[in-house]
């Protein structure tokens, strides 16, 4: 009930508020502008009691729904993740989905660090300090387009930055081991 009235009143008060100031604006009586002032802070008051009954969901009371993915990486990452770990030997260790805030930090240009928080797709690392030493992207054709482009240029700027190589093959150039293998192992020397 206190809705309905709270609805009624906040329109109510907005067409006497628009009445009123046509009236003001064609005769230029200044008591119009009072009342059309009046009929405003009328709407405003009743809008606030009607936000205030009816509430407004803030984000913590919005029901979120999730669902667990069917795979961490696809099947092609999966396959290449195979094929470094047999390449690279227990000297170093493949990591999968490493997100660039783990392997860099940000020493200048502002407090924010949400540059790092992309994910690039492998991280060879030394198997007893766990030093990154590699980063390597498989690269397929969501790469060719232009939001991708634009992420694989600022992730390759930002381990120029931070000294750490980053490596990036093809599917093709992946499935050649040789390739991959003289790649990684030029770039871990």
């Amino acid at each position: 009930m206190r809705k309905k009235l709270c609805i009624i009143g906040t329109i109510g008060a907005t067409a006497v508020a628009a009445v009123a100031s046509l009236l003001y604006a064609r005769t230029g009586w200044a008591w119009l502008l009072v009342f059309t002032g009046c009929a405003v802070m009328l709407m405003l008051i009743f809008a606030v009691m009607l936000i205030r009954a009816h509430g407004i969901p803030d984000e913590s009371a919005v029901q979120k729904s999730y669902r667990k993915k069917s795979v961490y990486i696809s099947p092609a990452e999966r396959e290449f993740l195979y094929v470094l770990r047999s390449l690279v030997g227990a000297r170093y260790e493949v990591c999968v989905q490493a997100p660039l805030v783990a392997v860099v930090d940000k020493v200048s240009g502002g407090a924010f660090r949400n540059e790092l928080f992309r994910v690039v797709d492998y991280l060879i690392a030394d198997a007893q300090t766990y030093e990154p030493l590699l980063l390597v992207e498989l690269n397929d054709a969501s790469h060719n387009r232009a939001d991708r482009k634009e992420r694989d240029r600022k992730v390759t700027e930002i381990c120029a930055s931070a000294r750490i190589p980053l490596v990036a093959f093809t599917l093709e150039q992946a499935r050649d081991a040789v390739f991959v293998r003289k790649t990684i192992h030029k770039l871990l020397k």
